[in-house]
């Protein structure tokens, strides 16, 4: 293992971990560590681990490095490297802090880290407090400095970066702007292109779109200008930690003692159920507190784009899709896993989000004795999801009369779980709908509970 470290004017250091002491630094996309992939120069500096354990520092192939230097002399020979020893080029300043049985130097003094700047007026958000990263954290957090702090913040649930040097998070219900930012566009880019190595996808202007998941669970999507106009789009996703609970849904007032009742009785009856809500009102966390119910005697085979489910019984088995690679090959979509899961005897199948043609095999499987199956979808209300179902069926690509569907969804959906973020930021179980079948072609339904907002006196 090679551990280095970062230091650019104006932002605090970064610190990054690579298995293999073979590597290569520069401003290319195809550096292991790229500094700025879409820089006009481009040197780069290889390291390379010899036979006998020493590690040298050399120019990359027929690419002049004189940029590159290492403790302030050019760098256009092969030279042997200890920790301690500080490569430098175009402002950067890379130091080794460890190298695989080299000793012989002890590492330099670590750059104190960028004081945070003060908040812009009339903000209402406060710098971070410095934090020590937690034990187990993914060092890929390293890659976004200036808005580590809010990463490691259990609070935080979201970060939103519009470009550079707008950057705004969500804690506890609620969105503020922050006063971190990236020193410019290049190191925005930079960060999210080393995400997207380590995930082993692209983010170059061939692929102007990323979505990956960090070894944690946190998942992060980016989008590349010209396709967003502020400068690159990111938005980090963390994951939870804790796993959520039937109670502490109880205890956050999401929904009442009668409601997890009826709740734990219709999962556990093996009714198929589906979970609605707009973008960030909790579906996923009531999936996952859902699908915790399920008897542990049951084989349980969970399909998501991302994994982010967590559950805690033993007999479970995750999938997850790929992207296709550079060349357009090898993608696998939620369609193709659950073609293959269904051979794979499931007693309980939970799919992640419903997006597209997916919906037709998950509606067949639930009416072909796969009872139990779960899944979300986005949509407003109960009645609004049953027509998502639809519209996402009518994607498979497959000619069904409208009708027909319509008598799928209807024999194949038992219960729709609706969830909503209200205008505190709380998120709710706003209703637990019975779908009782078709009257005169239109769906019939049945509030079994429904949220009742508190009014205030007066």
């Amino acid at each position: 293992m090679i551990t280095l470290e970062v230091h650019q004017a104006g932002q605090a250091p970064r610190t990054y971990r690579f298995n293999n002491a073979n590597m290569t630094i520069g401003f290319t996309p195809q550096a292991t560590l790229p500094l700025e992939p879409f820089a006009i120069s481009a040197p780069s500096i290889e390291i390379v681990s010899e036979t006998g354990g020493t590690v040298q520092a050399k120019p990359h192939d027929s690419t002049p490095a004189t940029h590159f230097k290492v403790n302030d002399e050019p760098c256009l020979t092969p030279r042997p490297l200890l920790n301690g020893d500080r490569l430098s080029v175009n402002g950067y300043a890379i130091t080794i802090l460890g190298l695989p049985g080299s000793a012989a130097k002890a590492p330099a003094a670590a750059t104190p880290p960028a004081k945070a700047a003060s908040p812009a007026p009339g903000s209402g958000a406060k710098p971070p407090k410095t934090a020590p990263a937690k034990q187990g954290a993914s060092y890929l957090y390293l890659f976004f400095a200036p808005v580590q702090d809010y990463l490691m913040d259990d609070d935080v649930s979201e970060v939103m970066i519009n470009g550079p040097h707008q950057i705004y998070i969500e804690k506890k219900g609620k969105v503020t702007p922050t006063p971190a930012s990236f020193a410019n566009e290049q190191a925005l880019q930079a960060a999210v292109m080393n995400v997207a190595r380590s995930m082993g996808r692209y983010f170059d202007k061939d692929n102007p779109r990323l979505d990956a998941r960090l070894p944690d669970g946190s998942r992060v999507h980016a989008v590349m200008p010209p396709l967003s106009r502020l400068g690159t789009m990111v938005a980090i996703r963390k994951f939870r930690r804790e796993k959520l609970t039937l109670q502490q849904l109880i205890d956050f007032g999401s929904i009442t003692k009668e409601g997890a009742a009826l709740l734990d009785t219709i999962v556990k009856s093996g009714r198929n159920i589906i979970v609605s809500g707009a973008t960030s009102s909790g579906k996923t966390s009531v999936l996952n507190v859902l699908s915790a119910l399920i008897p542990a005697n049951e084989r349980i085979l969970v399909l998501e784009d991302a994994s982010e489910l967590q559950l805690q019984q033993t007999h479970v088995a995750y999938f997850e899709t790929r992207k296709p690679d550079e060349h357009g090959k090898g993608e696998v979509t939620i369609r193709d896993l659950l073609h293959s899961v269904l051979r794979l005897r499931p007693d309980r199948i939970v799919v992640g989000e419903i997006r597209g043609g997916e919906a037709l095999d998950l509606l067949q499987a639930m009416n072909t004795g796969h009872d139990g199956s779960m899944s979300t979808i986005h949509a407003n209300s109960a009645r609004d999801s049953l027509s998502r179902l639809e519209t996402c069926t009518l994607l498979s690509g497959i000619e069904i009369p409208l009708s027909a569907i319509r008598e799928q969804v209807a024999s194949a959906v038992h219960v729709v779980v609706q969830t909503a973020r209200l205008k505190d930021g709380s998120r709710k179980i706003t209703s637990i709908t019975k779908v009782l079948g078709l009257e005169n072609g239109e769906y019939k339904l049945e509030d079994l509970y429904r949220h009742e907002p508190v009014t205030s006196p007066g």
